[in-house]
């Protein structure tokens, strides 16, 4: 599945690893050294991509993107909001491809910052050496995250990279405007998402580091700290007490639990080896093969310590302490995307060590290939193939000579993944249930659940159509006989997708949708959309088969 060879897998490693080739010619590093330059250049990967399926459950947020706020996340969940609204009437842009645009922006300004801060914290050095501290930050699978998960973690990372940036000009000028702007930063990015507030004691050691005595430090942490939770309050005071209507996700988000109902691991179980050691080995993954030259920084600031190494160490343990508490929905390598925002420190303190150093660059770029290929290969396996493009086909002629005198499409249940031996008579049913819920029993209690609608679905007007299919587990879509849909990944989390689709005449064409699942209770909903209408639910109408 990771075969370098396979097309969705070439294309993914294709644009980082010619721009890791490029590093190499200094002329190249001296025409990127500006950070806007760098970020238009090294943003190609992350556009290309919002023509690719992207991985993640982001049905959450497509199912509340005509609202504002999904309350764990506000500020991201609006930004998807106004994009989405800007995008969808004119241009025909789907909920999940303005989505994904948004974080392709967002990735544009995480680079843009990574630049500003190579330039903030190597001033002295040549261009090819701060092109490789940004290299670092565009090679490991914390940039995977802007074009393979398109939900809310992504948008946080510019946010928290202009914290780090406006953190460094603070420790080098602890003015109280530079201190305002650093702690507005994090109230930014923790409004993207809520893992950002876990970063807080960091703020708060760099209120302490810079000298003074010691009533001047505790007066920085108190102002630091109140601009950090007025911007807070005050957004959340405009939604409740402005906006409430437009609250989607419950009042308060995951503020009380997660997915698991419960925010936090047992104390008893943090150190139990079943829990860290998928965390480390998720850090391990998402840092790419350079991540322990950032260990060689926690030993050497003991005997060369600094004020930026310091606030460094703040800001990983901040991050550790948050991978460590933080109870994952489906455990840290399905929850990657949470683990993967969480490598920043780790990389920051790579690229001082990297950067500094006197290692050729040929010598590095070989390790960021490396570490594009891992971050790719684990895209891969999650994904249960290469992420293909996400390109509306045309659809063929439709069938002829269909009787379809059955209206909704023919179901028929199934209890082992390869969908072999049905445990069930066929029925008329249409796609749009939640398995396990009341009303919809399983026809073999206590066993996984598959099944299999097939039939025709009645397209009365040329046209282009959308379809948003919402599963657990493993789902496939086809239509007119081209596969929309192929998420059958074996894990048990949900899996959205989005899938358009040309059609030139009016008329029946095939439709298959499969899907299997061990959960107990898990949703299955196909809704369609196009120029004439909303995204609605599919009706029993428009699906048929023959007796």
């Amino acid at each position: 599945m990771a075969s370098p060879f396979a097309s969705g897998f070439a294309i993914a490693c294709l644009p980082l690893f010619i721009l890791c080739l490029l590093s190499l010619s200094s002329s190249w590093a001296r025409f990127t050294d500006k950070p806007l330059v760098f970020a238009i250049t090294h943003s190609i990967p992350f556009f290309l991509f919002t023509f690719q399926d992207s991985l993640g459950d982001s049905g959450q947020v497509i199912s509340g993107v005509r609202s504002r706020y999904h309350m764990s996340e506000p500020l991201a969940s609006w930004a998807h909001y106004w994009f989405f609204s800007l995008l969808h009437e004119p241009f025909n842009i789907g909920a999940k491809d303005a989505i994904a645009l948004t974080s392709r922006v967002g990735g544009f300004f995480y680079l843009w910052f990574v630049a500003k801060i190579s330039i903030q914290l190597f001033p002295d050095l040549s261009p090819p050496r701060r092109l490789l501290h940004r290299l670092i930050f565009t090679t490991a699978s914390v940039a995977f995250l802007f074009y393979g998960y398109v939900e809310n973690p992504p948008l946080a990372l510019p946010g928290e990279q202009l914290w780090v940036l406006t953190s460094l000009v603070f420790l080098q000028i602890p003015s109280l405007k530079n201190l305002a702007m650093c702690s507005a930063a994090l109230a930014l990015a923790t409004a993207f998402h809520g893992r950002v507030g876990f970063l807080f004691p960091a703020l708060a050691l760099g209120c302490l580091i810079p000298t003074g005595t010691l009533i001047q430090r505790v007066q920085r942490l108190i102002f630091g700290s109140t601009v950090y939770f007025g911007l807070l309050s005050l957004m959340v005071a405009y939604i409740f007490l402005l906006d409430r209507s437009q609250i989607s996700g419950g009042a308060y988000g995951n503020v009380l639990g997660g997915g698991n109902r419960q925010m936090f691991v047992a104390l008893n179980q943090i150190f139990a080896v079943g829990h860290w050691d998928p965390i480390f080995r998720s850090l391990l993954i998402a840092g790419g093969v350079l991540i322990p030259f950032g260990l060689i920084r926690l030993v050497t600031m003991w005997y060369k310590p600094s004020a930026t190494s310091m606030w460094c160490l703040g800001y990983l343990l901040a991050d550790v302490v948050y991978l460590l508490l933080w109870e994952f929905d489906y455990g840290p390598y399905l929850d990657w995307d949470l683990v993967f925002s969480a490598v920043c420190p780790l990389l920051l303190m790579t690229s001082m060590v990297v950067t500094r150093s006197r290692v050729p660059l040929f010598c590095i770029v070989p390790l960021l290939l490396a570490t594009t290929y891992l971050s790719h290969t684990w895209a891969t396996l999650v994904n249960g193939g290469p992420l293909v493009l996400n390109i509306a086909p045309r659809a063929s002629t439709p069938t002829t000579g269909v009787s379809c005198n059955i209206h909704g499409l023919k179901r028929t249940y199934y209890t082992e993944p390869a969908l072999l031996t049905p445990v069930s008579t066929p029925e008329a049913d249409i796609p749009y249930h939640e398995y396990g819920s009341i009303g919809i029993p399983f026809p073999v209690p206590g066993k996984p659940l598959g099944a299999i609608f097939e039939g025709y679905i009645s397209i009365t007007k040329a046209g282009s159509y959308r379809f948003f299919i919402l599963g657990q587990g493993n789902v496939r879509l086809s239509i007119a006989d081209r596969r929309l849909v192929n998420k059958w990944i074996g894990y048990e989390w949900r899996v959205s997708a989005e899938r358009e689709m040309k059609f030139e005449l009016p008329g029946y064409y095939p439709i298959r949708i499969e899907f299997f699942s061990i959960s107990s209770v898990f949703p299955l909903q196909l809704e369609i959309e196009s120029a004439e209408y909303e995204r609605r639910k599919i009706t029993n109408d428009e699906l048929c088969y023959s007796s």
